[in-house]
């Protein structure tokens, strides 16, 4: 919203030459005509100066905007001939965290776009706005922290402190019923100074008071030096520009100005709605680290960047693969290939990113030979009791293709393509960015055709590592974000193979990224590259019956057929009518 009332601002007021830059040519398109093109229709006086891209000789597409004194072009970041072809007065990035290190092989985009408008020297104006992602490789945290810091004020209604909306255990509170069910309903904003609760109505009162300030509440807050000390900035003038508390100057300043805000100052979203989606968000890593980054506008910092095996080794449980704990409600499996061996780990998923290792197991033989494909397949058929005496199958299985063995991995998937047994082949992030964990689409081997799904084993080992820093917990009661280990069926070495990489950070065109490499060279490493495979495998499977959405089974004896579920009955049918749709249609 900023950005594009920016845009709107010198076409009107101070009509120049606008470059705005989304992460992809394509966004930028949808941006034109899904954000861009209803505001101009119900904007008169743009629209009186932007005419339709349908006018015959206009000068207007849907990415190019022509209007009296200037023109506004809508680039992707991904496109180096865009981002340099002319001098732009103002260049405007939005989600600048999405954008590829590198802009075919030009360089930095960011920097690229950025120098169309170095002509215009003081007239020019450079604003890039995104949700931060990684502490280690969120480009807006850098640009933020290069900048002077500029947080938002807001007077206590009760006593008048003047402070920056923070989430915290003192600042933002709720209550709990008598069965310690969380009440987001009761949610009050603290004062940090005199501790007074403010009501929702108070709250955004409070807030709209700083539209009449001088510095509308925005204040520098990063430290500077002046008279020989460093200082936390605590008197500003009235453009928010910090002073000197000794000699009362400006704070010495060369860099740009940067905001942060959270939904904490919205009076579109309620502190109700930001507790709720935090209650919701604290039982999954990931959409905790949605929450950290989209609500509270803060980089996400990963846990654990070394994993300790001892550690590890000291926190298995009571449980085996012959009854599998409770909360196991999907198992899927991760497959390494050797010249000698096929490698497993059995892996159960559970609610909110609770998972259990069910076993880690070592098939001998060639796998140019069939006999150990056989035994693999037996076990891959082999029903996994609970428990509470429910019967498991294994709903997804990859295996890696890499290596001498490729050939003889794909035949055994493409044979079992419907029990969702997929050829894999891991691929780390560059410096073009994060891999999804799961392909949108497979890619296809150049000999055979064989489907081949490339997985993000960085992206997944990322996940992987800040769970196994959550311990379970002591009473054994449910754990979210916790990885258990069974006191039996592991191998001697299976937390050093576990343990065997480490996270480290890259830098490509000055902008930083993520990959895992061996601790030491040689180190073998089966175990973690299985358990990343089982990740991937979760992550193939859709949303009904994937992490956390399984249909809950009823319990059977042991040795009986589990009945149906309603829910796979209505899922058969909701397929059946699809299919039917398509035959129909064809």
């Amino acid at each position: 919203e900023l950005l594009l009332n920016t845009a709107l601002y010198f076409i009107h007021q101070d009509p120049s030459s606008i470059l705005f830059i989304q992460p992809t040519q394509k966004l930028a398109e949808s941006f034109s005509k899904e954000r861009f093109a209803p505001t101009r229709e119900n904007t008169p006086v743009i629209k009186a100066l932007v005419a339709e891209p349908r006018s015959r000789d206009s000068g207007v597409t849907i990415t190019h905007k022509e209007y009296p004194g200037g023109m506004l072009d809508f680039v992707g970041a991904n496109s180096p001939v865009d981002l340099a072809s002319r001098p732009k007065r103002i260049t405007i990035g939005d989600e600048v965290d999405l954008w590829p290190a590198d802009a075919g092989g030009m360089g930095d985009p960011l920097a690229l776009a950025e120098e169309r408008s170095s002509t215009f020297r003081k007239r020019r104006k450079n604003l890039r706005v995104c949700s931060p992602s990684n502490e280690a490789t969120s480009v807006i945290w850098r640009e933020f922290q290069a900048g002077d810091q500029r947080r938002c004020h807001v007077p206590c209604p009760h006593c008048g402190h003047e402070q920056t909306l923070r989430w915290s255990d003192e600042t933002v509170l709720w209550d709990q019923d008598d069965e310690g069910r969380h009440l987001a309903t009761t949610a009050r904003y603290h004062c940090e100074e005199c501790g007074a609760g403010w009501s929702e109505a108070e709250r955004i009162a409070a807030i709209r008071t700083i539209v009449d300030a001088p510095d509308r509440g925005w204040r520098q807050t990063k430290p500077f030096r002046c008279c020989g000390s460093e200082h936390k900035p605590s008197l500003w003038d009235d453009r928010g520009r910090a002073r000197c508390p000794t000699c009362e100057s400006a704070a010495p300043y060369g860099g740009h100005a940067s905001f942060h805000a959270s939904k904490l100052y919205s009076i579109r979203h309620s502190l109700e709605s930001i507790v709720a989606e935090f209650l919701d968000a604290r039982k999954s890593r990931e959409k905790l680290r949605k929450w950290t980054n989209t609500a509270l506008a803060e980089v996400w910092r990963e846990k654990v960047e070394r994993l300790d095996a001892g550690g590890l080794a000291e926190r298995v449980e009571p449980y085996t693969i012959g009854a599998a704990p409770r909360g196991v409600r999907t198992v899927a499996v991760g497959v390494d290939t050797q010249d000698d061996r096929l490698e497993l780990t059995l892996v159960g998923f559970g609610d909110h990113d609770e998972i259990w290792i069910l076993a880690h197991e070592a098939l001998q033989g060639d796998p140019a030979g069939q006999r150990v494909w056989n035994e693999l397949d037996s076990l891959l058929k082999a029903p996994i009791v609970t428990e509470d005496g429910r019967r498991l199958t294994v709903q997804a299985t990859c295996i890696d293709s890499g290596g001498h063995r490729g050939a003889f991995v794909h035949r055994f998937c493409r044979e079992r393509r419907r029990r969702r047994i997929f050829a894999i082949k891991g691929a780390g992030n560059d410096a073009r960015g994060s891999r999804d964990v799961w392909p949108k689409t497979p890619s296809r081997t150049k000999n055979s055709g064989d489907r081949l799904y490339v997985i993000g084993v960085d992206t997944a080992k990322d996940a992987i590592a800040a769970l196994l820093a959550t311990p379970p917990s002591e009473d054994g009661s449910a754990t979210p974000g916790c990885i258990h280990f069974p006191q039996s069926g592991l191998s001697a070495d299976y937390f050093e193979q576990l343990t065997s990489e480490k996270a480290v950070t890259q830098f490509t065109n000055g902008r930083p990224w993520r990959r895992w490499i061996p601790k030491a060279e040689g180190a073998r490493n089966e175990a973690w590259d299985c358990l990343v495979y089982a990740w991937a495998a979760r992550a193939s499977l859709p949303t009904r019956t994937g992490f956390g959405k399984a249909p809950r089974a009823e319990p059977v004896v042991p040795g009986e057929t589990a009945p149906a579920s309603d829910t796979d009955k209505q899922t058969r049918r909701q397929n059946l009518a699809g299919r039917r749709r398509k035959w129909v249609r064809r």
